[in-house]
């Protein structure tokens, strides 16, 4: 491939101008997670915290597939003969894609945005309580034995988390105040926080976007616009009437601007991981040329060069 060949089909995937062209692009994505995952998921790692950062990897490629499978639409055709004709439903992308953002947003928040072992240490402990506190709930319906000592041990691992976290020199240096907003968020079952030095600053999902480093205006309301469709809000039904009328089909163009979106996403989500085992980028730099400038390019576009996985775009400077 020329530079001026590889420079048009790279412009292909920068704009994904058609829902084929985004086809093509989930491919490259899940090619590479897929890889990363057969690649190095033997490689050893001495924490919990990364092990299940690992298992998060192979989820993002699963949720690629999915998303895949989404988009390539739904028909029916009736015992009557009535038929209905090939259509792709965008709320159910965009629920998928928020799902999407609250993954890498977490993943971000965990092992990237916190600046000490004993910062991520503190959040990642949070992640695993929050999560299990919320199985606790489900302890009226538990119907066998098996399952009855699951919740006593998760119950007793409950308590463990709380005593780490209260042995960590971080939070033994955080006066009363900011040990209870700790305390808060154990209660409330949330990990949702960032330390500025021994100061606990409370987040919400939409204020993700600037912790991962997205620039400011670019995708400042996306949390907000997908919880819109993902959840039964009358707005959700009346756009849900507009996608489909007859001579004036939207569902394939807000398909293609809520691909755009996760395409960011996946690209910030592969330069995190990234980040955080530097062995991926051997398989990274064993892509393709393109693949590489690709993923690259929504990764740097959302946030900036600093961010960049490699230098594969002077291949077509």
């Amino acid at each position: 491939m020329t530079k001026e060949e590889l420079r048009i089909e790279c412009t292909r995937f920068f704009k994904c101008k058609t829902i084929n062209d985004s086809y093509d692009l989930i491919d490259i994505y899940t090619e590479f997670l897929f890889n990363a995952v057969k690649n190095h998921h033997d490689e050893p790692v001495y924490k919990h915290s990364d092990a299940d950062a690992k298992m998060v990897l192979q989820m993002m490629m699963t949720k690629t597939l999915h998303l895949k499978s989404i988009v390539k639409g739904i028909s029916y055709n009736a015992k009557d003969g009535s038929t209905l004709n090939k259509i792709i439903d965008p709320t159910i992308v965009a629920s998928l894609v928020r799902n999407i953002y609250e993954t890498v947003a977490m993943f971000n928040l965990i092992y990237r945005h916190t600046k000490t072992e004993d910062e991520k240490n503190i959040v990642y402990l949070l992640w695993v309580h929050a999560g299990l506190k919320y199985r606790q709930r489900f302890e009226d319906v538990i119907t066998t034995e098996e399952n009855k000592e699951k919740y006593e041990n998760e119950k007793a691992q409950l308590d463990k988390i709380v005593q780490e976290i209260e042995s960590i020199e971080l939070y033994k240096n955080l006066d009363e105040k900011n040990q209870n907003k700790i305390k808060t968020k154990l209660k409330e079952k949330d990990y949702l926080l960032e330390f500025n030095g021994t100061e606990v600053n409370f987040l919400h999902w939409h204020e993700l976007v600037d912790k991962m480093g997205i620039k400011e205006g670019l995708l400042g309301n996306i949390y907000t616009y997908f919880s819109l469709y993902s959840h039964p809000s009358n707005v959700s039904v009346f756009q849900f009437a507009d996608m489909f009328k007859k001579g004036d089909e939207s569902f394939l163009e807000l398909t293609n601007f809520n691909l755009k979106l996760a395409f960011f996403l996946f690209s910030i989500f592969i330069a995190d991981y990234i980040n955080l085992f530097p062995n991926v980028l051997e398989t990274f730099n064993s892509l393709d040329i393109r693949d590489q400038i690709v993923i690259n390019f929504y990764n740097t576009v959302a946030r900036n060069e600093s961010f960049s996985i490699n230098d594969s775009a002077k291949a077509v400077e």
